[in-house]
């Protein structure tokens, strides 16, 4: 539940807030030289109640236009395409859209018009004072903003969801301890797979099977930690056992998209990529690395551990497994089921560790 309250502020309620800034960060400045303007209807409008509410009004539909073009252009084929290209097509939509709200705004003039709250002696007069200099000012100031803002955003998909505030913030500058569950993805016969196919193709695989993930990774609020070459690391902050009971879902809702693709991998590759996963829990260090180039990394036996076991699926000819300690956190999972697969010397481990199996009803 808290992680949905975060997702509809994050979505929805943030950029509101945001827009209501940056709207009141251009009319401050006309705000401010008030004293400097001749007496006109606009002057009179600027000082008056209803000013305020229509900037209100402005950001809490642009905000809301802001998100929802967000929403529906991250679904769309559109996020496949190249960084800038992502940019300026999103800045050109906001753009259109500011327009939109421009015009809804400032025709409620006719409304207040007719209204009981005349503010001016000639109300009519009012756009005779919104000058070309005000509409080119109003135009070049949103278009940097919109610009910038488009640019954070993607920057933000880029590091991963809360990495460029962190990054900002300084949170990881000092490692700190954090409880966290990890899953390895791994393609299964990657190896035939790319000696077949050839490392063009092979590489345009991957690339769709990527995009593919990340609807799941949205909806079950995964961290995308690492791409390492056919493999995905994927990592969750444990605040209850249902976070680890997400992790299990979201790795057979990857599986059934895949599956849900099938005809087109068919198409394009001749395989329906399979993946498959090792996942372990535990205390990790996480801390903001390297100075040309920064990252948040983890440090800790349970990356190593998961690895491991994920190398066991092939052994086992097994989809998913999991550690001792992620099983102990499963206390109710319906519509899977699980197998205690034995004591285990994993690589690199001094003692054995109980792993089990993870399947669907």
């Amino acid at each position: 539940m808290r992680s949905r309250y975060r997702s509809i502020y994050n979505t929805w309620l943030f950029p509101i807030i945001l827009w209501m800034i940056i709207y009141y960060m251009y009319f401050i400045s006309i705000w401010g030289i008030m004293d400097l303007m001749t007496e006109s209807p606009l002057k009179d409008y600027l000082g008056s109640w209803y000013a305020h509410l229509e900037l209100l009004m402005g950001a809490v539909l642009f905000g809301t236009f802001f998100s929802l073009i967000n929403l529906i252009t991250d679904k769309t084929r559109i996020r496949r395409k190249s960084f800038g290209v992502i940019i300026l097509f999103k800045t050109f939509l906001y753009l259109i859209m500011a327009f939109i709200v421009f015009a809804m705004i400032y025709g409620t003039f006719y409304i207040f018009e007719l209204g009981p709250f005349e503010h001016t002696e000639h109300p009519e007069n009012i756009f005779e004072s919104l000058t070309p200099p005000f509409f080119i000012s109003w135009f070049v100031y949103f278009f940097y903003t919109i610009l910038l803002l488009n640019f954070i955003v993607q920057l933000n998909h880029k590091l991963g969801p809360g990495n460029l505030r962190n990054m900002i913030t300084g949170k990881y500058r000092r490692p700190r301890d954090e409880y966290r569950i990890f899953l390895f993805l791994d393609l299964k016969g990657s190896t035939t797979i790319a000696e077949n196919l050839g490392h063009d193709t092979y590489s345009r695989l991957l690339r769709n099977c990527y995009h593919d993930l990340t609807d799941v990774v949205v909806k079950y609020n995964a961290d995308i930690y690492q791409y390492v070459g056919d493999e995905v690391v994927l990592s969750w902050k444990i605040r209850d056992d249902n976070q680890t009971l997400n992790s299990v879902g979201m790795y057979f809702a990857y599986k059934q998209q895949l599956e849900k693709r099938g005809g087109y991998y068919r198409k394009r590759y001749d395989i329906v990529p399979e993946f498959k996963g090792g996942m372990d829990l535990g205390v990790v260090t996480a801390a903001e690395i390297g100075d040309i180039k920064r990252e948040i990394a983890y440090h800790g036996d349970v990356l190593n551990t998961a690895a491991r076991i994920q190398e066991k699926c092939k052994v086992w000819d097994k989809d998913l497994l999991v550690s001792e300690r992620v099983e102990q956190k499963l206390v109710s999972l319906n519509g899977f089921r699980k197998e205690f697969m034995g004591d285990v010397n994993l690589r690199g481990k001094g003692r054995k560790l109980k792993i089990y199996s993870v399947d669907q009803d």
